[in-house]
């Protein structure tokens, strides 16, 4: 990467935010869904619109002016969970998931915080057991029995 890579905080309901993470979501989540083997993926059935109402904590990633992949955090009941981790399938395995959530455990790191994916999304179980994620729960959704697994980082006391 010749630019710099910056981390930043971005709200979809402002500008063309959202129409940028929307193109990544997509491009990112039809990856995954071929690696799942899922055909009924619902990240695939969000929206722009479900994107600017959202009430998350969006992390970016952008080279110069391009959004290159984006992290959203949610509150729970149990604390922060991490909701969606995408990077665009040109610019994935350059570390930039790593810095996103890197971003986000400096600033949520304190709490235990919780994620879930595909069990056979192996790049991303590999990545938040980097970071200190453990698993903690399995199971099946869906007609497909797609299974998930939840992730749970506790902080270093």
């Amino acid at each position: 990467m010749n630019e710099s890579l910056l981390v930043l905080v971005e709200s979809p309901a402002s500008g063309t935010t959202a129409e940028e993470i929307h193109r990544v979501w997509l491009q990112a989540y039809a990856e995954e869904a071929v690696l799942l083997g899922a055909v009924d993926f619902p990240p695939l059935r969000v929206t722009v619109a479900d994107l600017r109402a959202s009430t998350e904590a969006f992390f970016v990633a952008r080279l110069g002016r391009q959004l290159v992949g984006g992290i959203s955090v949610e509150r729970a009941d149990e604390g922060p969970n991490i909701s969606a981790l995408v990077v665009a399938p040109a610019f994935q395995r350059r570390g930039i998931a790593g810095r996103l959530l890197a971003e986000v455990l400096r600033t949520h790191g304190a709490s235990p915080l919780t994620v879930q994916t595909g069990a056979k999304n192996t790049p991303a179980l590999a990545l938040y057991a980097r970071m200190g994620f453990q698993p903690v729960r399995r199971w099946e959704v869906g007609k497909e029995k797609l299974q998930l697994v939840k992730l749970l980082r506790v902080p270093l006391s």
